[in-house]
C-alpha cells in the first residue's frame, strides 16, 4: 500500500471513515483523523498507531504490516 494514498485519506476534508487493513486480514477502524498518528512523522514512517473510542483500546501496526485502505460502501451509511 501506498502512503500517498493514507495520508490523503486522513486529510481528506470532509474526512471519511475508514479501515486499515492488516495482513492477517483484521481490520482496523479510523473514525477520526485525530486517532491515527503517524509516527514518528510522513517523511520516516516507522510505526502507525490507531486510538479507538475506549481510551486504552489501540492498535500499532508496522507499515509492512498494511495491506489495504478501504472504505465503507454507500450501503454502510445507509444502515
Amino acid at each position: 500500500m501506498e502512503y500517498s494514498e493514507l495520508f490523503a485519506a486522513i486529510d481528506a476534508k470532509p474526512f471519511r471513515p475508514f479501515s486499515l487493513e492488516i495482513v492477517s486480514g483484521r481490520r482496523i477502524e479510523v473514525t477520526h483523523p485525530d486517532n491515527i498518528m503517524i509516527l514518528p512523522n510522513r517523511q520516516r514512517v516507522h510505526h502507525i498507531e490507531v486510538y479507538q473510542t475506549d481510551p486504552w483500546d489501540m492498535a500499532i501496526i508496522w507499515p509492512e504490516g498494511l495491506a489495504a485502505l478501504l472504505f465503507p460502501g454507500p450501503e454502510a451509511a445507509s444502515g
